[in-house]
């Protein structure tokens, strides 16, 4: 039985052509332990507080990429938002748009309640709907994905399988939910742990249903974080403002046309000073060691332009935002060109070198 279980996982490996076809016997032999092929990540909260993420070496990131070719079939139900390809912010907020009422429900660990069990029945499916695996390999090879994706028995936040693999366990919760939904004339979207509704209803209707339905799939409600908001309220979904047309929140919009204007008045650099986000002392000691070695410019120098090259791009990155949400936005666009336009002024160091003009406005697009 084990000579014909290694023989079909050695036709699975090759299959995807990997370089490292002991890896997922290692990955997923009991003796081995899994643990010590991630590292924890801990991120800050906006809101206080801090996020740990659990995220693989690259060997196993390497084999977990490769194994994502398996889950491509996958079922995701439309209610799901996050992690699916042209699946967007703007899309996601239009449907909850001028709608009376707007309910907003968390899932309490949602990763950390995505169990090994729930895991193998969803990669199962999966298997059904891929043409790479015959029927006789779906148990087997289902194993070993599902095994070389979880770790303590959990999906783990921060592996590169693990955004799919929640939508795809959560696709039956996500059906029964809307089909509820879709009789009471409501409109239920799910992005990643969060469960928005909209529509014409009491928050009392919705609330007892969908702490019983999680719990009985193994969730638990975030009773701490159950957001209402009805006529007259601003209703946020995933940082859009929702209540006729969607535009990013007025005050994240003001942020960025202070930004703009201090940056005109000022220039960059000196806003930046004044902002106190120009400090040698910021900058990690390889970024100081590349500078210090380059002759284009003083150590000093290059470490500013490096600092002001990151806050470019962190603005460049909030204009982003307001666009994706309203292409058509005149203003955001031309601050959009603005910015780039900085960026391409400011001799940028990478690498010991000084990058061209259109390697710097590479990552942006066209203006």
């Amino acid at each position: 039985m084990r000579r014909a279980m290694n023989h079909t996982l050695r036709e699975f490996l090759e299959s995807i052509k990997s370089k490292h076809t002991y890896l997922l016997f290692r990955y997923t032999d009991e003796a081995y332990k899994l643990r010590r092929c991630y590292r924890p990540v801990i991120l800050k909260k906006k809101n206080g507080g801090f996020r740990v993420l659990q995220v693989p070496d690259e060997n196993l990131k390497r084999l977990q990429r490769q194994l994502l070719t398996y889950l491509q079939h996958a079922e995701i139900s439309p209610c799901a938002a996050a992690y699916v390809k042209g699946r967007g912010l703007s899309e996601h907020a239009h449907y909850h748009a001028g709608r009376s009422m707007l309910l907003k429900l968390d899932i309490e660990d949602f990763f950390g309640s995505i169990s090994f069990s729930k895991v193998l029945f969803a990669v199962k499916e999966a298997l059904k709907r891929s043409p790479l695996v015959g029927q006789e390999q779906r148990s087997e090879i289902g194993w070993f994905i599902a095994k070389a994706c979880t770790l303590d028995g959990v999906l783990p936040q921060g592996a590169p399988t693990s955004p799919i693999l929640s939508n795809m366990v959560f696709l039956h919760l996500d059906q029964e939910i809307n089909s509820y939904c879709i009789q009471r004339g409501i409109h239920y979207t799910r992005y990643s742990d969060d469960l928005f509704f909209s529509g014409d209803f009491r928050p009392s209707e919705i609330i007892p249903l969908i702490r019983k339905l999680l719990r009985r799939n193994g969730y638990t409600l975030n009773e701490n974080k159950i957001v209402a908001a009805g006529r007259g309220s601003k209703k946020l979904v995933t940082g859009v403002v929702v209540n006729q047309r969607p535009q990013a929140d007025r005050s994240y919009r003001r942020e960025i046309r202070q930004s703009i204007y201090y940056i005109g008045k000022f220039g960059l650099e000196e806003h930046l000073k004044r902002k106190g986000l120009l400090d040698e002392g910021m900058q990690p000691e390889d970024m100081r060691s590349e500078a210090a070695g380059n002759e284009d410019f003083g150590r000093e120098d290059v470490i500013i332009r490096a600092q002001m090259v990151k806050e470019l791009q962190r603005l460049i990155g909030r204009i982003v935002f307001v666009l994706q949400i309203d292409p058509q936005n005149r203003e955001f666009q031309d601050y959009k060109k603005f910015c780039i336009g900085l960026l391409n002024r400011l001799p940028v160091i990478f690498n010991g070198r000084l990058l061209s003009e259109a390697e710097i406005n590479e990552g942006w697009g066209s203006a």
